[in-house]
């Protein structure tokens, strides 16, 4: 009798192993499968404000896969895993990398662009995250800085068409940025050296 209780405690305990192994592969798949889906349509949002931006050209956010540890004689490590590939490991992924070609420039890399062009990108970017999921409200810390009038012009087009979703609170010297805000505040500072801050109802 406590033979046959053995055999079959081993038997539940080996069960209950497979069930959780896959649980972790059903996981792993599906963690997988959202991660890819999301950055698809990330990567659609992020080429439509390119294109408003630039006029054309292609972007491209890329998950750079983590370069496998090697032994003494430069083979692969193996890892302890429960043998699944469809298992999704975080630690694969090292960042996230930013393929670009900027138009009529034949520019193929973050690192042959201005500033005011990575600036565009990094706006570019941000509004194709927001636009996945609109945030309350979002803080911008002088990020026109680089931009000149034109650029400046469509970065504030863009504040407006998101304004009816998310509130924005901008830090700019920019007009351009500034044209388009309900409201704004400034700090100015009187002949006797007190700073002050002033309001301006747009609306």
């Amino acid at each position: 009798k406590e033979d046959a209780e053995e055999v079959i405690g081993a038997e539940d305990l080996k069960k209950a192993a497979d069930d959780h192994a896959k649980l972790v592969d059903d996981l792993g798949a599906k963690i997988r499968d959202e991660f890819n889906n999301a950055m698809t349509s990330l990567n659609e949002r992020i080429q439509e404000y390119f294109h408003k931006i630039f006029g054309g050209g292609s972007i491209k956010l890329v998950a750079m896969q983590r370069e496998p540890e090697l032994d003494e004689q430069g083979n692969p490590i193996k890892t302890e895993d429960n043998g699944s590939e469809a298992a999704f490991d975080a630690e694969e992924i090292s960042g996230i990398e930013i393929n670009v070609h900027v138009p009529r420039k034949g520019i193929k890399g973050l690192d042959m662009l201005s500033g005011g062009e990575k600036s565009l990108v990094s706006i570019a970017v941000l509004f194709g995250l927001i636009s996945l999921s609109p945030p309350p409200f979002l803080v911008f810390d002088e990020v026109d800085a680089a931009l000149d009038e034109q650029n400046a012009k469509k970065f504030a087009t863009l504040l407006k068409d998101f304004a009816t979703q998310t509130q924005f609170i901008v830090v700019t010297h920019n007009r351009a940025t500034m044209e388009v805000a309900d409201l704004l505040y400034g700090v100015t500072m009187g002949v006797d050296g007190i700073s002050k801050v002033l309001s301006v109802k747009l609306s």
